[in-house]
């Protein structure tokens, strides 16, 4: 059997627009005849993005994104997806189109890359363009199976493109040997491949993105089920290098614009604190996912469109009153709002996410071309600080600054004089209130098996542990089932 692949339409030129867009395949072709020249080379690449879309696009009411906020005590969903609804009360069905959605696109994204990484070295082309679009699908497989991993725990490892249906009927492998075989090396080819520092505007894969991601993934090594304490040395060090780099920085705010302002602005996509998004376009690749945020009960009518079930994520009211009450991320339009105006009209909710809001919604409902990110600038300063606390047996000047400009912005005060233990739990806590509803909660959890208690402030076993719907959190929650669908084409998945 001939190896397949989707051909891409490029919605954009590279060149001539601030991001890079794709459209759905428009057909199919051998690689035999394919792989010719560098513009093909170029096309497969671009494909590779493609599979981050689906679980953040959903498909009636399956947001897999959103299933990954549900099981952390800290969201609920006024949505009427049954499947969403059993996630938030720990009721984990293999059958669920959520799951299917993650594990099918995780894969076709890998087969993409494989493609791209068995057949570009072949080209006649440039070489530091060949090595550059390598890197970029070396990254690209790396992100594919660092969320499978944390999502379904020991999965299928597979490196090279499928040439006939054999290929596929393949056991799980570990954890660790999917870290060291595939994520990591993965990840240091790509930020040894040439790649540009930053996305410049583009949303393309960066030496940043893969420097700050590598560290991500360390630190998710030094915790379970991996439980290397080294990688906490080498996660600090990659975090540091994307630090001392000096390519990234948190929006501040200036003008007329606060940084929460900025951070839901799709002027600023791709720059400054956005190390690397899911890139949408307005008209071009639709994000629909900031209208399933919009609250339930607020009226408009925008393009023949009439919102009537939103409310994919409500925070929690006892996560809402974690928060100190003079931090800026609680308070109206900071990360959450509770009233809007709509023609005229004040409308008052209960309290929403403002973080993802599109202020073109009001004028472009149901679409939106605010981009999503996936590694942001501020995820990479709390790595550093808890890596460096971990690996050096205690808080340094530099991790104290890392967590303390963070803070600051969120007008809090500094923290200071903290043991190792202490530093840990308000660098975990930040990272909770930090990075709130964007998917690294529940990677926390994974690798540290401690939840955050928001009642008591505290974290806890995350194993016992009663989330708001009244469910109790199982060591089986641990990670979710791999698809049934799946298992049954794969007996080997059993």
């Amino acid at each position: 059997m001939k190896n397949i692949i989707p051909i891409f339409l490029i919605a954009l030129s590279l060149s001539g627009c601030k991001k890079w867009l794709e459209e759905s395949p428009k057909s199919v072709i051998t690689t035999n005849l394919y792989y010719k020249t560098q513009q093909d080379a170029q096309s497969a690449v671009n494909g590779i993005y493609y599979f981050l879309y689906p679980p953040f696009t959903g498909g009636g009411r399956n947001y897999s994104y959103a299933m990954l906020e549900l099981v952390t005590g800290e969201f609920r969903t006024v949505s009427e997806g049954n499947d969403l609804v059993n996630v938030y009360n720990l009721r984990q069905n293999s059958a669920s189109p959520l799951l299917q959605q993650w594990f099918t696109a995780a894969y076709q994204g890998i087969e993409a890359a494989n493609l791209v990484i068995a057949n570009v070295p072949k080209i006649s082309m440039d070489d530091a363009a060949k090595k550059a679009m390598v890197g970029e699908a070396k990254f690209l497989r790396a992100y594919y199976y660092y969320t499978l991993v944390n999502i379904f725990g020991d999965v299928p490892l597979k490196l090279k493109p499928t040439s006939q249906a054999s290929d596929g009927l393949i056991g799980k492998s570990p954890v660790k040997t999917i870290y060291e075989q595939a994520i990591v090396p993965d990840l240091q080819d790509a930020e040894a491949s040439g790649l540009p520092a930053t996305p410049d505007g583009s949303g393309r894969v960066s030496t940043g993105a893969a420097k700050a991601l590598l560290a991500k993934v360390y630190l998710s090594m030094a915790g379970f089920p991996v439980n290397e304490a080294d990688k906490f040395a080498l996660a600090r060090d990659k975090a540091k290098e994307v630090i001392d780099g000096g390519d990234f920085h948190l929006f501040q705010s200036d003008g007329s614009l606060t940084w929460f302002d900025k951070l839901n602005n799709p002027a600023f996509d791709n720059k400054e604190e956005n190390i690397f998004s899911i890139n949408f376009g307005l008209d071009i690749v639709n994000n629909i996912l900031p209208i399933e945020l919009y609250p339930k009960g607020v009226s408009f009518n925008r393009n023949g469109y009439v919102n009537n079930d939103m409310g994919l994520l409500i925070p929690e009211t006892s996560f809402l009153a974690s928060y100190d009450p003079a931090d800026l991320r609680r308070q109206e339009n900071g990360f959450f709002y509770d009233t809007i105006n709509v023609d005229g009209v004040k409308y008052n909710f209960p309290w929403s996410l403002y973080k993802f809001f599109d202020k073109s919604l009001l004028t472009n409902a149901p679409r939106s071309g605010k981009d999503f990110t996936l590694v942001r600038y501020a995820d990479v300063l709390l790595t550093y600080a808890e890596a460096q606390n971990e690996a050096d047996g205690g808080p340094g000047v530099n991790a104290y600054k890392a967590v303390n400009d963070i803070r600051s912005r969120a007008g809090l005060p500094p923290l200071s004089g903290l043991s190792q233990s202490g530093f840990r739990t308000a660098v975990w806590k930040e990272r909770v209130w930090e990075l709130c509803a964007e998917n690294k909660a529940w990677y926390d959890i994974v690798r540290t098996h401690k939840i955050f208690d928001a009642v008591h402030g505290s974290f806890v076993d995350a194993v016992g542990f009663v989330l708001p719907s009244g469910a109790t959190f199982q060591s089986n929650n641990l990670q979710f089932p791999i698809p049934l669908a799946e298992v049954q084409v794969n007996p080997l998945l059993k």
